[in-house]
């Protein structure tokens, strides 16, 4: 059995749904045993909150909640989840370093690719791990897609289509909200953009980080006159081979069930889920638009899960980077980011 000691830091949704697989895991028979044992909020009271399971499921121990300070300096946990807005991921990453922590950092790793470059060269210095947490390449649904793709399912792919939008209410928001505020490095291609751009990634283009296929970017983002940041966007990435990708994302509108779409010489597959994030559920169609296969993940994981033992194994090995988002991944997708916003003028406080 592997055991891994967790931080959680952060105690909003997204490290509620981390939480909640860890919890599913360990009460099933499996080889991971996740501990969570320190929440790391800057509010004890919304802290205590978020416990929201009984010890019995955590092998006993009931999480503590701590100020920042507190949790950074705690010695009982070995690796951080990072679960906190984009713009503090450079501070807390470095905490988490150099107080000797493991760290799975949410996406995106950093607001730019030269703070995750920062950030990636202090972990090799202190010898730990490191990774960004892009829980949508470790789902079931996706290695079993990339199997049929690998076995001719649709012929030869030529084109994906991959989106995440949802209707975000803009208008009604204020401008420091978090959908909004520049402050926050706010707008669509960080906070979902970053998926479709993954997506192709993972079905387009076999190799990785550094001996990625060459690909040539063009993008267009709407920029709100109000708030200055983007709602709208749309990517095309075409690769050396000739495949295209046609990404979007938006917060304006509600995107389309078959959220992505990969068309090839004899049929196409689709994806579906309640989040586009997820990799759950796809179909694969045939030159004639039968349906001749289905896959679908009904685990009950939110689909973290999958991430974290993947991390559970690299850090009982003594792995220092996963080889699912090896670290040059990392920063593959953060220069596409960085191209984008350059090529739309959309710059941060945090580019200066």
């Amino acid at each position: 059995m592997i055991i891994l000691n967790w931080g959680i830091l952060g105690a909003g949704n997204i490290s509620s749904q981390f939480v909640n697989d860890l919890i599913l895991n360990n009460k099933r028979e499996t080889e991971y045993k996740h501990v969570i044992r320190s929440i790391g909020c800057s509010s004890i009271e919304k802290g205590e909150k978020f416990i929201n399971f009984d010890s019995d499921s955590n092998y006993g121990v009931t999480p503590i909640v701590e100020t920042y300070d507190n949790f950074y300096k705690n010695d009982n946990i070995d690796v951080v989840y990072i679960g906190t807005p984009h713009t503090f991921h450079k501070e807390q990453v470095i905490n988490c370093l150099n107080n000797n922590k493991h760290v799975l950092c949410e996406k995106p790793f950093t607001v730019n690719k030269s703070d995750a470059e920062e950030l990636l060269r202090l972990a090799k210095e202190k010898k730990l791990f490191i990774m960004e947490a892009v829980w949508t390449r470790f789902f079931p649904a996706i290695a079993e897609l990339k199997k049929k793709i690998a076995e001719g399912a649709i012929g030869k792919p030529y084109r994906l289509f991959a989106d995440l939008s949802y209707n975000a209410n803009v208008e009604s928001l204020p401008t420091y909200s978090r959908v909004r505020d520049r402050r926050l490095a706010a707008g669509a291609l960080l906070d979902i953009g970053i998926y479709p751009i993954t997506y192709s990634r993972i079905l387009l283009d076999d190799k990785l980080g550094k001996d990625h296929t060459k690909f040539d970017v063009k993008s267009f983002l709407t920029i709100d006159e109000t708030d200055q940041v983007d709602h709208l966007g749309s990517i095309i990435i075409k690769y050396q081979d000739g495949k295209h990708a046609v990404l979007t994302s938006s917060e304006l509108i509600n995107g389309p069930s078959a959220y992505v779409r990969l068309e090839g010489s004899k049929g196409h597959i689709e994806m579906y889920s309640d989040n586009p994030a997820a990799a759950r559920h796809f179909k694969i169609f045939d030159i004639n638009g039968k349906e001749i296969y289905e896959f679908k993940d009904d685990s009950g994981y939110k689909g973290f899960i999958y991430e974290a033992n993947s991390v559970a194994d690299d850090i009982a090995n003594g792995r220092l980077e996963n080889s699912i988002i090896p670290q040059d991944e990392t920063l593959l997708v953060m220069d596409i980011l960085d191209h984008i916003r350059k090529e739309n003028n959309l710059v941060y406080d945090q580019d200066k």
